[in-house]
C-alpha cells in the first residue's frame, strides 16, 4: 500500500472512530460554536475601542527603530499560520481538534477582555499612519487600539504548545517569532504587547488543559485503542 493511500485510509478510519463517539461530536460542535462566538466578541471589542481616542506612550525599543513595510507577513503570513493551526489537527491529529478549537476560543475571549481594559493609543510610527490605507483591502479591516496583547504572537505560540508532540511545533514557534518581529518593526504593537503574548498563550493553554484535559484524553485514548495502527497490529496477530 502506498503512503498516500495509507494516509487516506488512516484519515477516514480515525474520523470514523471519533464520530462514533457521541461525546466527541458534542464536544466538536460546542467548540465550533464557542470559537465562532469568540471571534464575534473579539471583533466587537476591537471595533468598540476603535471609536475611542487614546494617547500613545513611549517604548524603549520602538523609539530606536524605524517603521518597516512588512504588510505581507502581517497579513498573509498570519492568515497562512491561522489556516495551518486548524487544518493540521483535522488532517493529522483529529483527536485534538475539539481541544484545539476550545483553547483558541478561550484565548480570544481573554484577549477581548485585555483589549477592553487597556486604554492605549497606537505606538509612534504606527504603520497604518505612515502608509495610505485603502490601497489594500486587507489593511482596512485592522484596528488601531486593539493592542494588548499581540494576537499575531500569541496564536502561533499557542499552536506550538498544543502540537508540542509533533515536528510541526517548530513551524509554529518560528511563525510566532517572525510575527512578533513583524509587528514590532511595523510599530503596530508595543514591546510589552509582544512579550506578554507568550505568557498569555501559555496561561491559556495551562487553564484549558485543566478544564478540558480529561475529555481530550478520552479521544486520544480512543485513537490509541481503536485507531489505524491498533487495527493493523490486530490483523498481524
Amino acid at each position: 500500500m502506498s503512503k498516500i493511500k495509507e494516509y487516506f485510509f488512516r484519515f477516514r478510519h480515525h474520523w470514523k472512530v471519533l464520530l462514533s463517539d457521541h461525546t466527541f461530536k458534542v464536544s466538536f460542535f460546542v467548540g465550533v460554536c464557542f470559537l465562532t462566538l469568540a471571534y464575534v466578541v473579539d471583533y466587537a471589542a476591537a471595533f468598540y475601542k476603535e471609536g475611542q481616542t487614546y494617547i500613545s506612550v513611549g517604548d524603549l525599543l520602538l523609539d530606536h527603530i524605524p517603521t518597516f513595510n512588512l504588510e505581507f507577513l502581517f497579513t498573509w503570513g498570519m492568515y497562512g499560520l491561522t489556516a495551518l493551526i486548524f487544518i493540521y489537527p483535522i488532517f493529522f491529529k483529529p483527536e485534538l481538534t475539539p481541544f484545539a478549537i476550545k483553547t483558541y476560543a478561550f484565548l480570544l475571549y481573554i484577549r477581548s477582555g485585555s483589549i477592553l481594559l487597556t486604554n492605549l493609543g497606537p505606538p509612534h510610527g504606527f504603520f497604518f499612519d505612515s502608509f495610505a490605507i485603502g490601497k489594500d483591502v486587507i489593511a482596512d479591516v485592522f484596528f488601531r487600539n486593539d493592542l494588548f496583547f499581540s494576537g499575531h504572537t500569541a496564536f502561533p505560540f499557542l499552536a506550538f504548545l498544543l502540537y508540542r508532540d509533533s515536528w510541526i511545533k517548530w513551524v509554529f514557534l518560528a511563525g510566532s517569532l517572525v510575527e512578533a518581529t513583524t509587528v514590532l518593526l511595523m510599530h503596530v504593537h508595543y514591546s510589552i504587547d509582544v512579550v506578554a503574548a507568550f505568557f498569555f498563550a501559555y496561561g491559556t493553554y495551562a487553564l484549558s488543559r485543566r478544564f478540558f484535559h480529561p475529555l481530550n484524553q478520552r479521544f486520544v485514548t480512543s485513537i490509541r485503542l481503536y485507531g489505524w495502527d491498533a487495527v493493523q497490529k490486530l490483523k498481524k496477530i
